[in-house]
């Protein structure tokens, strides 16, 4: 039992079927994926175990996303309902739990590593007149500590990506569901590559284009009002991707 393998193509399906979902419902698309980055980054920036909580949470606002994208796209409205029905499910809230646990690790396993192989390079830094000298940062930037830390915590994302739906839509215990979502992000690597890289070039065409036409119409001081709801939509079409992903390589797959 495994999962598909994605053609090159695959990528412009999950961001057509990303924006049908999107067409379909679009204040509730938006309004999920904002909401799940906005709990992750409250949750992570709250002192000694914010990066835990955020952690906690993941699972649960990745089967939101998921399961508000299938709805979307279905014609239904994207809700909340989700997050309490999953939570009440005792036998399921603690497998969730044990992801994020497993996700956590992996954040604070890249966080300590980059601090211990930085350390050396980072205090070499120089600050002058109170602000960071930058070319001191250019000359003693720590590139094996960045590149280690960011395997690790690809890693991790690989290892957790399609984990809580793999758990709770396919009924797999913690450590299958942890194998077959690495392993199914590594066999489709070369796809996923082509998404992000996709969905950079058009986060990044909206946004020259969005500054470019500001510019134009003389209306530059407004840029951010314009700028607010197009990185809104943005989020939305990047996270939207997740269930077609979802669907064409473990759609098939058997529950346990």
């Amino acid at each position: 039992m495994q999962g598909h393998i994605a053609s090159f193509s695959s990528p412009i399906k999950w961001i057509r079927q990303g924006l049908q979902a999107i067409r379909q419902a679009p204040f509730g698309m938006v309004s999920i994926c904002i909401f799940y980055v906005f709990t992750m980054s409250i949750l992570g920036t709250l002192p000694f175990i914010g990066l835990v909580l955020a952690a906690l949470f993941m699972p649960f606002g990745t089967l939101l996303i998921i399961q508000g994208t299938k709805d979307a796209y279905d014609g239904r409205e994207p809700d909340y309902g989700v997050i309490v029905r999953l939570f009440k499910d005792r036998p399921m809230r603690y497998r969730l739990f044990r992801i994020g646990l497993v996700y956590a690790a992996f954040l604070l396993v890249a966080n300590y590593i980059y601090l211990l192989t930085a350390m050396d390079e980072m205090s070499q830094w120089q600050v002058s007149n109170g602000e960071i000298v930058w070319q001191s940062v250019l000359d003693h930037f720590p590139w094996t500590a960045a590149i280690i830390t960011l395997l690790c915590y690809t890693a991790g994302q690989m290892a957790t990506w399609f984990a809580p739906a793999l758990v709770a839509w396919k009924n797999m215990t913690l450590g299958k569901a942890i194998f077959y979502s690495f392993f199914g992000c590594l066999r489709n690597w070369l796809a996923i590559l082509v998404l992000l890289i996709l969905l950079g070039v058009i986060t990044m065409l909206c946004s020259f284009g969005t500054i470019f036409l500001a510019s134009a119409l003389g209306i530059s001081d407004y840029a951010i009002y314009i700028m607010t709801p197009i990185a809104f939509v943005l989020t939305a079409i990047t996270y939207s991707t997740i269930w077609p992903m979802w669907a064409d390589i473990y759609g098939d797959i058997a529950v346990d």
